[in-house]
């Protein structure tokens, strides 16, 4: 049984923001200039007649274009753009070939080169919003607010723009001295649910650049009493502003407050450090521009979230040239590139981060992370146990190094290093369930079990009747027929917590199974293999238990899914002994 899978995640693992996908055009104002059932998606102009057909070019061009197309479907953007940039050579003014060749450098990140594209792209017919959205953050990094403006009004109200439009405009207008028609610009994110938190927060921003005090006093306090009050960003803002404005006190109150609840925060704890040897607070924002930074920035995190890496890294890549100097954006776009698993990117990106900046510490962890992905697990750990001397007593670096281990199935080393990570704690708080568990689960999984059970029961004593813990504990139970009755009580409560989570139901009828309640096993087993189709565990549960209420030829056909699915490699002889004589009566059932 392979009971990882049912590990979820420890909450040890870093969460990220952002996620898959490299292709710009359509997601970056829903402006594809092409149709997806028409020839002239296939082949540029150059390519067609006035019928649609293929006119005799040299073989060279047409295999640059294709090759370009293939390694955009590969997400190498950077050979992509190369392709494009021979094909562009012989035939400049293909309309469709420059805006694939903006496609590409945009999603390699090439703003300069985009830029230069843009004007030619616009040249051609239909949407050309990605164009037009390139030229007016072009016009913003010169600081040409009406040029600025007019690229940005020809882009289309439709895809991410909807996001993005009203926040450039909003600092576009401010650019121009417009403070009232700044932040009216940010009412057209009323449309939409879940912007509240962040039309605040930019209002506010607006408000303190503009140095309105009364309007930055307003929007603040809203701002703070609204979704975006949790926010590092607003509360290290708004700290900035109380310190530029003579109220130290209540920085002081505001950061104490934040750090009640957040301790970790690396950022707010450097700028208590500032506030306590008295030197000022830098402002997040302090210009039009920094501005116009912030609002890409934060639109690139919450878009990251709709699963759109591509758009993401390039709203950060053009948060990158209105502002040179923005740690948090390049930690943002290294996420992006861990998520397309393009590690060394995200070595190189965490690597330019400023050793002593509030993110330093961060980015050397996630860079021995991307070392270790590279295939390095010495200088990967040597990393991380530099950073651990470093900071003696933070624990981050620790967590990394035991999930260094725990993905190279070195169970007995996870589990030495989450009990380094452990013995820092000075005390036990409900946030370090997740250390107990996954290092109980590299107990478990070492054949550690009274040391496992330990720290399993010590998770749940922390975080009472979190479902991934039950889970876990529960089933160990049922593995080794311990404490039955007790495990069901905690199944049952961990399917109602998580009724779609088909481990855990797996869990519950797996129980059911042992405890001979085969009719009970069915349903549950169903229901899991209807939540988790592609696992094989599950599958063969499923078929044991057809076997016992007497549904033999079922059962046959769900072992010889089983073995469809790939199984793990020491269950594949049992799966295969059972689909050839089934189960007797005197065999107990195979985990």
């Amino acid at each position: 049984m392979c009971k990882l899978k049912r590990m979820a995640d420890a909450g040890v693992k870093k969460y990220k923001t952002v996620f898959g996908g490299v292709i710009l055009t359509v997601a970056l104002g829903a402006c594809a200039a092409n149709s997806a059932s028409s020839e002239r998606d296939v082949l540029p102009n150059a390519f067609q007649d006035a019928g649609g057909t293929a006119d005799a070019f040299p073989s060279s061009y047409f295999g640059e274009y294709l090759a370009g197309r293939e390694a955009l479907r590969e997400q190498d953007a950077a050979v992509a753009l190369d392709y494009f940039e021979n094909a562009l050579r012989q035939q400049k003014d293909d309309s469709i070939l420059l805006g694939i060749a903006l496609q590409a450098a945009l999603a390699k990140g090439d703003i300069q080169r985009a830029i230069a594209l843009a004007p030619e792209v616009v040249k051609g017919e239909g949407d050309n919003s990605s164009a037009y959205l390139v030229l007016a953050i072009d016009a913003l990094s010169r600081k040409d607010f009406t040029l600025a403006e007019e690229n940005l009004a020809k882009t289309e109200n439709t895809g991410f723009n909807v996001l993005l439009k009203p926040l450039l405009m909003a600092w576009i207008k401010l650019g121009q001295g417009k403070t009232d028609a700044a932040i009216a610009e940010l009412d057209a994110l009323d449309k939409y649910n879940g912007f509240d938190a962040l039309k605040q927060y930019q209002a506010a921003l607006l408000a303190d650049v503009s140095m309105d005090r009364a309007r930055a006093d307003a929007q603040y306090a809203k701002s703070l009493a609204g979704p975006s009050g949790r926010a590092v960003r607003l509360v290290q803002s708004y700290g900035a502003y109380l310190d530029r404005t003579g109220r130290r006190d209540e920085v002081r109150a505001l950061f104490e407050d934040y750090l009640d609840k957040y301790p970790l925060s690396p950022t707010i704890q450097i700028e208590m450090e500032d506030l306590e040897a008295g030197r000022p607070l830098e402002p997040i924002v302090s210009s039009p521009l920094d501005g116009a930074a912030e609002a890409l920035y934060s639109a690139a995190s919450i878009i990251g979230q709709e699963r759109a890496v591509g758009v993401a890294a390039t709203y950060i890549y053009f948060a990158l040239l209105l502002e040179p100097d923005f740690p948090m954006a390049r930690v943002l776009l290294a996420e992006t590139a861990e998520d397309r698993d393009k590690w060394q990117e995200a070595l190189d990106l965490y690597s330019d981060i400023n050793p002593q900046s509030p993110y330093g510490k961060n980015a050397q962890i996630r860079a021995a992370w991307a070392t270790y992905k590279l295939g390095r697990m010495d200088e990967a750990k040597s990393r991380l146990e530099a950073v651990a001397s470093e900071y003696p007593d933070d624990i981050e670096s620790l967590v990394v190094l035991a999930d260094v281990s725990r993905d190279a199935k070195d169970w007995a080393q996870a589990a030495r290093d989450y009990g380094r990570a452990i013995d820092r704690l000075p005390t036990f708080e409900e946030r370090h369930w997740s250390l107990f568990y996954a290092r109980g689960i590299a107990y478990e999984q070492s054949k550690q079990w009274p040391l496992a059970e330990a720290d399993l029961l010590k998770s749940l004593e922390l975080r009472p009747d979190h479902p991934q813990v039950l889970n876990y504990l529960a089933y160990s139970w049922v593995d080794r027929n311990e404490n039955l009755e007790t495990a069901k009580d905690m199944l049952i409560k961990a399917v109602s917590l998580r009724p779609r989570d088909g481990f855990i139901v797996d869990s519950l009828g797996w129980l059911y199974y042992r405890l001979g309640e085969y009719q009970n096993a069915v349903i549950q087993l169903e229901k899991a293999v209807s939540l988790e189709a592609a696992d094989p565990t599950i599958t063969d549960h499923l078929a044991d238990a057809y076997w016992r209420v007497g549904r033999r030829e079922e059962a046959r056909y769900q072992w010889q899914r089983a073995l469809w699915l790939d199984p793990a490699d020491d269950q594949v002889p049992l799966i295969t002994e059972k689909l050839k004589n089934g189960l007797k009566d005197d065999i107990k059932a195979q985990n």
